[in-house]
């Protein structure tokens, strides 16, 4: 896609050390690659790597030991719930007390994933099993205060009852990564909860993956969501494209919200770290 939303140079040479890319996957770009030195930073002020399943909680780990830029996440995707060993709970609390910088995440729900494709009993099935999964995970950083990065895909009012029901500690807060929900979702999931709910954006999901259209409904969630509540993500897994999809997602809000790009820059970093 080639659009205004892509264009990113003035910004990527000027703003990038201040930006914070608050969901990426980039320890996987050093699986592909075998690599056998720490991996080269990405120029960001700050990259929250996320695991997606147990198998690369220690990836993760590793990777954002070599990096002073970079924060670990760890947790498992709802395409990944139906693949997990007993006692997975236990020992996600145990490498969360181990890293207590961490963050739960990538968890949430979603009504995509291959594991809920099929006869309807078995769609059925496979969402009762994301939902338990959420569930425990999202509890799990309430009671741990740790912020969690939640993936939502078309599984609005199973989230909202999760969101809900959080008995929520200092320290806990939501981002609802590319969220991909209309401005009535925002106004309604912000008026549900009672601890700092953030929404963040991306090119990469947001609008290379949908395309041109809904871009106007796009605009309007994104102008939705309070300044202060508002983050920027590249949702990658390469570590040379980060720096720039992080810089597309900033121009995708200034856009949105008619801002010059140094203004969301600056705000969602202050954003990023605040959640």
């Amino acid at each position: 896609i080639s659009c205004s939303r892509c264009e990113v140079p003035a910004l990527a040479a000027h703003v990038t050390g201040a930006v914070v890319d608050t969901h990426c996957h980039l320890h996987q770009s050093a699986w592909r690659a075998a690599a056998t030195k720490p991996p080269e930073p990405v120029a960001l002020a700050l990259s929250l790597v996320l695991a997606v399943d147990e198998r690369c909680w220690a990836t993760v780990a590793a990777f954002c030991s070599h990096r002073r830029s970079a924060r670990p996440g760890f947790g498992v995707h709802p395409w990944r719930a139906h693949e997990l060993a007993a006692g997975w709970q236990e020992r996600l609390r145990g490498v969360l007390r181990q890293h207590r910088e961490a963050l739960v995440g990538e968890i949430g729900l979603c009504k995509c994933a291959k594991n809920v494709r099929g006869a309807k009993a078995e769609r059925e099935r496979g969402l009762a099993q994301q939902r338990a999964v959420f569930d425990a995970q999202l509890g799990l950083a309430a009671r741990l205060g740790r912020p969690a990065s939640v993936h939502a895909v078309q599984q609005h009012a199973p989230l909202k009852a999760a969101l809900g029901a959080v008995e929520a500690t200092p320290g806990f807060a939501v981002a609802l990564h590319s969220f991909s929900g209309t401005a009535h979702h925002v106004k309604e999931l912000l008026a549900l909860v009672d601890y700092p709910l953030f929404f963040g954006f991306s090119h990469t999901i947001n609008v290379a993956m949908s395309g041109r259209r809904g871009l106007a409904a796009l605009d309007d969630a994104i102008r939705a969501v309070p300044e202060d509540r508002l983050l920027v993500e590249s949702d990658v897994d390469d570590a040379a494209a980060a720096r720039t999809a992080t810089c597309r997602a900033v121009q995708l809000v200034a856009t949105a919200r008619g801002w010059p790009p140094a203004r969301p820059a600056s705000t969602t970093s202050a954003h990023a770290q605040k959640w």
